[in-house]
């Protein structure tokens, strides 16, 4: 488990952009454990992610979830 997680996290380190400032990997941890919770099975129900087994089923239209640490343009108007 502890490898799996690992090497995770290492591929999501790998994907960040060049300019992401890398004293902030504390702050990818908790996408990565969910990223990788949605993807194992759970144990107790097979047909469900381990996600799903803990905390129900994850809704990605209301939370959406892109590649850690990618670089985001927004369009702010003033006011």
């Amino acid at each position: 488990a502890i490898r799996t997680f690992k090497n995770h996290f290492i591929a999501g380190l790998c994907s960040l952009d060049d300019d992401f400032p890398l004293y902030l990997w504390d702050k990818l941890l908790p996408q990565a454990e969910l990223t990788l919770n949605l993807l194992r099975g759970s144990r107790m129900n097979t047909k469900l992610s381990a996600w799903a087994q803990l905390n129900g089923t994850y809704d990605f239209n209301s939370t959406p979830i892109g590649p850690p640490g990618t670089k985001v343009l927004v369009h702010h108007k003033p006011q």
